[in-house]
């Protein structure tokens, strides 16, 4: 009697059928995945080419015999149930038996696999569908499956896989999330002979995570919840540890890796008010619900799930995670401008030049910080002055498309993120962080080889990534190089930073580089088939934001003079490279409809 059955018909057409190989981590995923439902203590995952050339994963898990492995490249073949009413009891990861038929679809696919007590193993070979051969091998328990040439007879699909760093940096995080979700497994990942994830069976979640996201293990703190038929358990990072991106967030549900945006935003509830806007928790997530009450049935990917009553889940998460946070004593995170308001500001090291709009180097003239109620007299102050002139120099003006002579006369910095002033006499508003946005965007555009947009740092900074991250910006070296970053491999997961982009402030080399990779990262494994150089101009306009003044960083006179003309020295000043406006324009006309006149 075999183990792998082919569904009847009736079952198979009411499963959510649909093509699962889309990329090498699709079958990537499968493959683990069969490997954790046969109890594999063990798994090995090794690359080749980013996966197009080679995928292999190895297990030590029950294998198979002869008649089941005939079955297993067949659609509709499974292990894991039996009719359709089994969905609602199941808790394995796999249940479609669409995996290995897809993958031989498109690739030459090796299969050796040895069933415990057996005399001997069983090899297959299968080509685009096509089986080559069956035959006894000596072998030990487990099962080893080698996927060659992904694509090899659909040539139109290869030109949709993104460089093999960037579909190695996809496995990593795969392997990286499995890794966290199954402690009592043995995970290790090659890729081109290099080791890249290397977790021994039983090392604990924390220390997992620690190692995927480079967070102290201290720092991450046990989250523990039951309601109406689930259980929540997991580990969250203290809020300072937060990210820029959603990218260090794990889902699990009942062993099986998840995508939700109600369990994400679950997670992000506890935390407030704890994190400031546009930083996102650290954490992982372990659900344990009632097979019965969630569909796993949604999405071939099987990343998708729903829930029959998302409430109660929403709400125990949440609980679980605000709980936790108290109970710890988590401290809020202060606003980063408030911070800067209320401390000394921080001198730059020997070799950077203190901030300025423009790039240049403005010496910080010495002063001891105010307290707030002084510091609230200063804001006000540039109302009651007169305001100070500025350059007289001839600026071009794209507002109304025609040269003009514009001089900015500054009258103050409202909420220190929107500058109000005169030019030519008409009252305009701008948007200190999208007018410098724009700035850098252009000059970057202008300036291409990399010494006349980058300036060293005397001390480099060295920077440690999680694997994923460390993987595509390997990859990506060039593309950062050519924007000003002079970045450079340094051992294992880290890379030392020895120039950044003219204006970059010191005080955020490193906090700016970090979210820049992050989102980098994130942009580039969601875009289908981008070429190059769609890529470098995301990157472009995600260097020119991260080097940009923010709202609420304080601005001089002087500062604020400069940063208009600067803006009006450029062509498209109008918007930032996002989309978003760089000013208003309150004429005569405007203000006469403002009032009713």
């Amino acid at each position: 009697m075999t183990r792998v059955r082919i569904l009847e018909k009736s079952v198979a057409e009411r499963i959510a059928a649909g093509e699962v190989v889309e990329r090498p981590v699709s079958i990537v995923k499968e493959l683990v995945e069969n490997s954790l439902d046969a109890a594999a203590s063990r798994i090995t995952i090794e690359l080749q080419g980013g996966g197009s050339t080679l995928i292999r994963v190895s297990d030590d898990g029950h294998g198979m015999s002869e008649a089941d492995l005939r079955l297993a490249v067949q659609r509709f073949a499974t292990s894991k149930i039996r009719q359709w009413e089994d969905l609602d009891e199941l808790l394995t990861l796999g249940f479609r038996g669409e995996a290995l038929p897809s993958i031989a679809a498109v690739a030459r696919v090796e299969i050796q696999t040895c069933e415990p007590d057996a005399e001997h193993g069983t090899e297959l070979r299968i080509e685009g569908s096509e089986t080559l051969r069956v035959a006894p091998v000596a072998g030990v328990p487990g099962t080893r499956i080698t996927v060659r040439d992904l694509f090899f007879n659909t040539p139109a699909r290869r030109k949709f896989l993104r460089s093999p760093a960037a579909e190695t940096a996809q496995v990593v995080d795969l392997v990286g999330r499995l890794a966290a979700a199954w402690p009592e497994v043995h995970f290790r990942l090659s890729s081109n002979g290099k080791e890249l994830l290397s977790f021994p069976a039983g090392l604990p979640a924390s220390e997992r995570l620690s190692r995927i996201w480079k967070v102290p293990a201290e720092r991450l703190i046990p989250i523990q919840g039951q309601g109406e038929g689930l259980q929540v358990d997991g580990l969250v990072a203290l809020p300072p540890e937060a990210r820029s991106t959603r990218a260090a967030q794990i889902f699990l549900m009942n062993g099986r890796v998840i995508r939700s945006n109600s369990l994400s935003q679950a997670l992000q509830e506890g935390f407030s008010p704890l994190l400031e806007r546009g930083r996102f928790p650290v954490g992982l997530v372990r659900l344990t619900v009632d097979p019965s009450q969630v569909d796993v049935n949604v999405h071939p990917t099987k990343l998708e799930v729903r829930f029959a009553r998302p409430r109660p889940v929403f709400s125990t998460l949440f609980r679980a995670v605000s709980s936790a946070l108290e109970t710890r004593g988590a401290d809020s995170v202060r606003p980063r401008h408030l911070e800067r308001a209320l401390s000394p500001e921080p001198q730059a090291p020997s070799g950077v030049g203190a901030w300025s709009p423009a790039g240049r180097s403005i010496p910080p003239p010495p002063r001891v910080p105010p307290p707030p109620t002084q510091a609230v007299l200063e804001f006000l102050r540039p109302l009651q002055e007169e305001a100070s002139p500025g350059p007289g120099d001839p600026r071009r003006s794209d507002r109304v498309g025609e040269p003009v002579r514009a001089r900015f006369v500054p009258l103050a910095q409202l909420h220190q993120t929107f500058l109000v002033g005169l030019v030519d006499g008409e009252l305009w508003v701008i948007d200190q962080h999208t007018a410098h946005e724009r700035v850098n965007y252009e000059r970057l555009g202008h300036l291409a080889p990399m010494g006349e947009c980058s300036q060293g740092l005397l001390v480099p900074e060295v920077l440690e990534f999680p694997p994923t991250l460390a993987e595509f910006l390997a990859g990506h070296l060039e593309d950062f190089r050519g924007l000003g970053f002079e970045v450079e491999p340094f051992g294992g997961d880290a890379f030392q930073l020895r120039g950044v982009p003219a204006g970059l402030p010191a005080r955020r080399v490193q906090e700016a580089f970090r979210a820049l990779v992050e989102e980098a990262a994130e942009g580039a494994v969601s875009v289908r088939g981008s070429v190059p150089e769609a890529f470098r101009e995301r990157l472009r306009a995600m260097v020119s934001c991260k080097a940009a003044v923010k709202a609420g960083d304080p601005l001089t006179h002087a500062e604020m003079t400069r940063l208009v003309h600067d803006m009006l020295e450029v062509e498209h000043s109008n918007y930032c490279p996002h989309g978003r406006p760089t000013r208003i324009l309150l004429d005569r006309r405007a203000l006469e409809r403002l009032f009713h006149r």
